[in-house]
């Protein structure tokens, strides 16, 4: 076991390269593998390989020579002007949780001096509740009852839009216009359809809607869209008290490690800006003792958000903990934790930490809000 040899990090051919003739400068035995001789750099990248027992050496090395697993692309990654909110979509169904939903977005506009844009779609619902026999029947019934549905909804969704013009009139907000749109088609698709027309840059979405019995904990809908948007989205619990976002204190960024985390990071420090939120960066571990490359890579993101972000209110930990839903648990209890923010990306973390059984009793429990990064 004392030979084991790891994957130190994975490189372009140049820089796993460079790396290598630097350890074994310094006599760090490593090797280089899926090497191809031929291309001078290959999908994936190169792997550089070492000794386990000299992992430690290997990783002060690394960092002398800035070569951190995070620091390939990382200007590139890390956005250097601020992500402004402009433009808010608000997907409703015209549940109960609707009206919360709108009064989140008025919420967060007036932060950002944003445009409101109400959406719903109506087509996948009408169409399940339409009888039929045969096909004559069957079309001259979809158009009534399609007929009646757009009107409905356009009667509803124009209620939930005077609300808003009401309310800003009321409380005398100026700049912000508000609309509302309507469309026939699969929810999920259209809202994708609409991202892609409206462009927003924030999109606000309840966590199940109308069909609450589904065992999904976010909803097909939110689910699916999530998947398929690069749209940062709030999503908020449609069974917790409504949310004031000015009384949250504490924000809870879930991470991996992921190369991404810096754009996400600093998108989430730009929309939080207007609020005094203090952001803990956690990784959670469900290994007992430290891992060496973890706190590596946890000391590589403290040195560039202090770069990038300066002395600002980002806090990052690693928390140790066997169940790492129950750790997760008390550390929102314990830092007082009123969101989460996490990165989506298919098979990490999203998944496992908020789809799994346990997860889902967590979500319950809490009704924390979620504002989810791509």
């Amino acid at each position: 076991m004392k030979d084991r040899m790891i994957t130190l990090a994975t490189y372009s051919y140049s820089r796993a390269q460079l790396l290598q003739t630097r350890l074994e400068s310094e006599g760090v035995e490593c090797y280089l593998k899926n090497l191809n001789l031929i291309q001078s750099a290959i999908g994936g990248g190169v792997k550089v390989r070492i000794k386990e027992e000299d992992l430690n050496r290997a990783l002060k090395i690394i960092e002398e020579l800035d070569l951190s697993y995070a620091q390939e692309d990382l200007d590139a990654a890390f956005p250097h002007q601020n992500i402004d909110v402009n433009r808010i979509l608000v997907p409703v169904d015209f549940s109960d949780f609707s009206p919360k939903l709108c009064d989140s977005a008025v919420g967060i506009a007036k932060k950002f001096n944003a445009d409101i844009l109400l959406f719903h779609t109506y087509f996948a619902s009408a169409i399940e509740t339409v009888p039929f026999s045969d096909s004559y029947t069957y079309n001259s019934t979809v158009v009534e009852v399609l007929s009646e549905v757009e009107k409905n909804a356009k009667a509803k969704i124009k209620e939930l839009y005077y609300d808003i013009r009401n309310r800003l009139e009321k409380e005398k907000i100026e700049g912000i216009e508000v609309d509302y749109a309507l469309s026939g088609g699969t929810a999920s698709s259209e809202i994708l359809n609409m991202c892609n027309k409206y462009q927003p840059d924030l999109m606000i979405m309840g966590s199940r809607g109308e069909t609450a019995g589904t065992t999904n904990l976010l909803g097909s809908v939110v689910s699916n869209v999530i998947e398929e948007t690069d749209v940062p989205m709030l999503i908020l619990s449609d069974q917790g008290d409504e949310v004031d976002f000015d009384e949250i204190k504490n924000i809870m960024y879930a991470t991996d490690f992921d190369k991404a985390d810096f754009r996400a990071i600093a998108n989430l420090k730009y929309i939080t800006q207007p609020y005094d939120m203090k952001i803990h960066y956690v990784h959670f571990d469900d290994k007992s003792t430290d891992d060496p490359m973890e706190e590596h890579r946890m000391q590589i993101i403290r040195k560039y958000l202090k770069r990038a972000l300066g002395d600002s209110e980002v806090s990052c930990r690693i928390i140790h903990e066997e169940e790492k839903m129950e750790g997760i648990d008390k550390y929102i209890h314990d830092h007082d934790v009123g969101l989460i923010a996490i990165l989506a990306r298919k098979h990490n973390l999203l998944q496992r930490l908020f789809f799994g059984q346990m997860s889902r009793k967590l979500f319950i429990k809490t009704h924390m809000p979620i504002l989810v990064f791509h």
